[in-house]
């Protein structure tokens, strides 16, 4: 079995313990999401007679000497299913907008789902699926493939969490990242010097202050024949200037934290977002638009926590234990000693408590995460719920999703409850053990009074830094991971790059030519197939052909979003890859069936392909665009703000803006994808209107459904399954008969029947 996912061990034992023998498998593909949604760790597996789904808990323990990855103790089971595949008619993905349904459907037509999964899965269950249906009808398998794609470790053989991204958790090195990250504090070195001093003098303060307010105080001030007895009041003042001194440094610290904070919160989030606009297009095709916000706003947030919590205060409880631990032993060895060896175990027992916390915590996590799944999924489909009366229903499957959540939080309170006051009841017990043994002490006398409650007083100060290391842990952890996809995207090589000695032309004149074009986004894939024509300037140019023929992944490569990995692309002559961005993007412009307005204004909107243009121009663009008779009528005109939570336009007027960019832009080679799609007629007539204004003097690359919009062009040909069938004018290829025709012919037949 080598495809897809590993099968661990454990979960080897479960299938085998229910009548699953491991060496009978063919495949095993993993899903994060069982067939209700719940989150759990889903193992499908595919013998040459059924298909199993278990689904449960993978528990985790420390990983043992010398290994980076974590061990899998134990699968705890929570379901599992067995489909025989005579029963079988097929296996199916079903895809939604962020997750996607692993589907069978039995020879009676039941359709059920048997497991859910992120959508960055889809692919992998698309083949799996493949292979289920290809072993129940005995058809032959192809993996070659999947043996070029790069899913597992080379190192460890754990699958890739994110397929899209060949960067494995447990062998990633730390030292690597952790050195990374320290020679990043010179762009913040400053403001880390400055938070580290303050803390350290602080600390500083912190740790003599005993010296002065126990062990000075009572054995040099009150006692007879003292250092400096009788000096009550200068000692006194000294107690206090210390403390003052302490807390105005808190002050100043938490003042230069709270404006630095922001500081590098704002760095490191442009650092990030600089880098993912220096990346390809087919970098964000690839990436859910959730996951790539996250890496800006949250993991520059745990990144920071480096910079400003993670460091500072480490370095800082360090100081501060090696500094008690010194003044404790000059003090009284012994007591210090036993104080130490103490600490420790209370450690001990301590990040034991945590670590097993954290298998409940994930429970938590869990059920939270599902509870959550189900509101928002009632909530973005209240119209369906109240259009079939199933408010209760909802409300019942949500106390359930609610009801694991609430009985694990009981178990974790329950712990803490029970747990912390054990170990803090201890502390107190060790503290006043400490002192008992150090009064025994005072007593025969070996040490002063002064040097006892000196001493109780460090024994309570160990216990702020040995918490601090407790619980940093989790946030390491976080910090590590955040930092591990920072430094991904900013290792990250574009895959259209500039040349570094680009050719510049200020005006191209909108020769295109293609010779043998192939191109494939997917290895051993192709969508392209040795395509070659030539468009003259000044020519209006269409391309025609079903849907997923390959019509605008042509113009994706003409405007070199992609780089073609067969043949070239000119333009006057000049590869495109010779060419440099500025100047190619300048002379190109798109309109594109999917029209995207950002949030702002709509004269911000207009002019976002040329931010200089004047209002004036702005204007006649709107003009040009049959856009301007809308805009006026709106409350504030042009400076109307569109977007998310403010004035919603049509899918129409949304169009027309597009169109008014792409004319501020003036472009010399035109490139319009289905700009007038599924709009209604009197709408597509402004729109072409439009469009046929645009078209004057320029190179014009047209894609469209209707072929009556293409009927003018100087130039047609017909894409088919990424192959160029046929080429010529409109009057050619109806005489010819062929693909073009046949297309003709069947749109003609629609509208007599929709006109009759």
């Amino acid at each position: 079995m080598k495809f897809f996912d590993v099968l661990q061990p454990q979960v080897e034992l479960a299938l085998e313990k229910r009548g699953v023998m491991p060496d009978e498998l063919l495949y095993c593909a993993k899903a994060d999401l069982d067939g209700d949604g719940c989150y759990y760790d889903v193992y499908i597996t595919l013998s040459k007679d059924s298909v199993s789904v278990i689904s449960g808990y993978e528990i985790y323990g420390k990983p043992k000497k010398h290994e980076k990855r974590r061990v899998l103790q134990d699968f705890e089971v929570k379901d599992f299913s067995e489909y025989q595949l005579c029963e079988i008619k097929r296996m199916y993905v079903d895809r939604y907008q962020y997750t996607a349904r692993l589907m069978l459907e039995d020879e009676q037509g039941n359709e059920f789902a048997i497991a859910r999964f992120s959508l960055g899965f889809s692919d992998k269950f698309e083949k799996f699926s493949q292979r289920v249906n290809a072993t129940k009808n005995g058809e032959p398998i192809d993996d070659r493939l999947l043996l070029s794609a790069k899913t597992h470790c080379d190192i460890c053989g754990e699958r890739y969490p994110d397929p899209n991204r060949p960067v494995c958790p447990y062998c990633v090195d730390k030292h690597s990242i952790v050195k990374r990250m320290i020679g990043m504090f010179r762009d913040f070195k400053l403001e880390v010097l400055l938070i580290l001093l303050t803390l350290i003098i602080s600390m500083v303060l912190s740790v003599i202050t005993p010296i002065f307010s126990a062990q000075m105080f009572y054995d040099d001030v009150l006692t007879v024949g003292g250092k400096y007895y009788g000096k009550v009041l200068q000692i006194v003042i000294a107690i206090v200037a210390v403390n003052i001194a302490s807390m105005i440094l808190r002050v100043v610290s938490g003042i230069v934290t709270s404006r630095i904070v922001p500081m590098v919160t704002h760095k490191l989030r442009v650092k990030i977002f600089s880098s993912l606009q220096n990346l390809s297009l087919d970098f964000f095709t690839s990436k859910q638009t959730g996951s790539l916000m996250s890496r800006v706003d949250r993991d520059s947030q745990n990144v920071y926590w480096f910079f400003v919590d993670i460091v500072p205060y480490g370095i800082m409880n360090l100081v501060r234990i090696f500094g008690i631990a010194v003044i404790m032993t000059i003090i009284s060895p012994v007591l210090s000693i036993s104080v130490i060896f103490t600490i420790v175990l209370i450690h001990i027992v301590q990040r034991r408590f945590y670590r097993s916390q954290r298998k409940l915590y994930r429970k938590f996590d869990i059920a939270t995460r599902s509870a959550n799944s189900v509101l928002s999924d009632v909530m973005n489909g209240q119209r369906v719920v109240k259009a079939f009366a199933r408010e209760d229903d909802e409300s019942k499957r949500y106390n359930k999703r609610n009801e694991e959540a609430y009985n694990v939080n009981v178990r974790i309170n329950g712990r803490t409850a029970k747990t912390i006051p054990f170990i803090w009841s201890v502390c107190r017990v060790v503290n006043q053990g400490v002192f008992c043994l150090g009064a025994y002490m005072v007593i025969k006398g070996y040490i002063e009074f002064g040097a006892l409650t000196a001493l109780v007083s460090y024994t309570n100060m160990t216990y702020e830094p040995i918490n601090f290391f407790t619980w940093i842990g989790d946030r390491w952890a976080r910090c590590m991971d955040a930092a591990s996809r920072m430094f991904e995207i900013m290792d990250s090589e574009p895959t259209v790059k500039e040349p570094e000695n680009p050719v510049h032309v200020k005006d191209l004149r909108g020769n295109i030519e293609l010779r043998n074009v192939s191109f494939e986004y997917e290895a051993g894939i192709p969508i392209i197939k040795n395509v070659s024509f030539k468009v003259n300037e000044g020519q209006m140019f269409g391309i025609v052909g079903k849907t997923g023929a390959g019509k605008s992944t042509i113009i994706n490569l003409i405007a070199r979003l992609y780089d073609v990995t067969g043949g070239e692309i000119l333009i006057d002559e000049i590869p495109i890859r010779e060419l440099s961005f500025a100047d190619l993007r300048r002379n190109i412009g798109i309109v594109s069936q999917e029209t995207y307005l950002f949030i702002g204004s709509i004269a911000d909107n207009i002019r976002y392909a040329n931010p200089n243009a004047t209002m004036q121009e702005v204007i006649e663009a709107a003009k040009s665009a049959h856009a301007h008779e809308f805009i006026t009528k709106l409350p504030e005109g042009y400076n109307t703000m569109i977007g998310e939570s403010n004035i919603s336009l049509s899918g129409g007027e949304k169009q027309r803006i597009s169109i008014a960019r792409a004319i501020i832009q003036k472009p010399n080679i035109l490139i319009l994808d289905e700009a007038t799609a599924s709009m209604d007629t009197r709408t597509e007539r402004k729109i072409q209107t439009a469009i046929d204004e645009l078209k004057k003097g320029r190179t014009i690359i047209s894609i469209a459904h209707r072929l009556s919009t293409l009927r003018d062009a100087d130039m047609l040909c017909v894409i088919e399954n990424g192959e160029m069938k046929e080429i010529g004018t409109h009057d050619e290829l109806i005489r010819q008969k062929g693909k073009y025709f046949d297309l003709y012919k069947l749109q003609s037949q629609a509208l007599k029947f929709i006109n009759d």
